[in-house]
């Protein structure tokens, strides 16, 4: 007896059964932390399939799994054959859009930033300044990490990167990701504000304002150089509201009320950080404007 063809219902069924058990199968390997499709599986000793950026952000914080909230170590397996699995689960195209979006933004984030690499090897400083960036405010999938995101901008700063030498200058003020060092921070302001730079500017104002490495106090050399800086786009909300204050006081600068209500209106505006921008509006609406 002749074997039955499928019929194309049959087809569409089975189909269907194909994509619904592909769906659910993924569902096992999703991170505990992030509810996602990891880009690098690792298995950690509480048993579970992480992703590595993920865990490794966990671990450093926590002493206990996020999956039992037992006791856990910190030795990580790379889960090769899962990560296999899963590339071939979203290749099989049986997968929606929504559970493979993310796991495909973060493969073309870590391409660019494989290509940033690659660049600032060669000695490209504006890749090295963009890989500072990401790794300042954990971009492309990243975690932040103040340690190398210095890294990146010294080399950057180093290869002449004025923009670079900001960042240095600012890392080495507040003791981010690298040692405080206001004699460096000095060198690095100075240099930056040199080349035109509004983040040398902004953190050079602070030497004259608060005498710090031996400067001379000099309340109107520091309003010129924040002012400049809050021209240039260099500050953010804070930075204007403090812009404001001093036109507000009279700080290095004749008293004008209308300049420190309208540098308030663009701190409001430029909206970050939250809490200065509260500030902001709050000063307005003390005074009734």
């Amino acid at each position: 007896m002749p074997k039955r063809l499928p019929l194309q219902g049959d087809t569409a069924t089975t189909s269907k059964r194909f994509r619904s058990a592909i769906g659910e199968s993924i569902e096992e390997f999703l991170c505990p932390i992030t509810q996602a499709i990891p880009l690098e599986p690792v298995l950690a000793e509480d048993g579970k399939v992480y992703d590595r950026d993920a865990i490794d952000s966990w671990l450093k914080q926590h002493k206990r799994s996020p999956a039992t909230n037992l006791p856990i170590g910190t030795k990580l397996v790379a889960a090769t054959q899962v990560k296999n699995m899963i590339e071939k689960m979203v290749k099989s195209g049986a997968l929606s859009e929504e559970q493979v979006g993310p796991w495909k933004q973060r493969i073309r984030e870590q391409e660019e930033i494989e290509k940033l690499r690659e660049a600032a090897e060669r000695g490209n400083s504006e890749a090295s300044l963009k890989l500072g960036n990401i790794h300042l405010f954990g971009k492309n999938g990243l975690p932040a990490d103040f340690a190398k995101a210095f890294s990146f901008y010294f080399t950057a700063a180093q290869a002449g990167n004025a923009s670079g030498m900001g960042h240095v200058a600012s890392a080495y003020l507040h003791g981010r990701g690298v040692a405080m060092n206001h004699a460096q921070a000095l060198r690095w302001s100075g240099a930056a504000t040199a080349a035109g730079k509004g983040t040398g500017m902004r953190i050079l104002s602070q030497f004259y304002r608060d005498g710090l490495c031996g400067m001379p106090i000099d309340k109107e050399q520091a309003f010129v150089l924040h002012a400049k800086a809050c021209e240039l786009g260099a500050c953010n909300s804070a930075g204007l509201c403090e812009l404001a204050v001093m036109y507000e006081v009279g700080n290095g600068t004749p008293i004008d009320m209308e300049k420190a209500a309208a540098t308030m209106r663009k701190a409001i505006e430029h909206d970050k950080p939250t809490e200065a921008v509260q500030r902001a509006r709050v000063w307005l609406a003390a005074r009734g404007l």
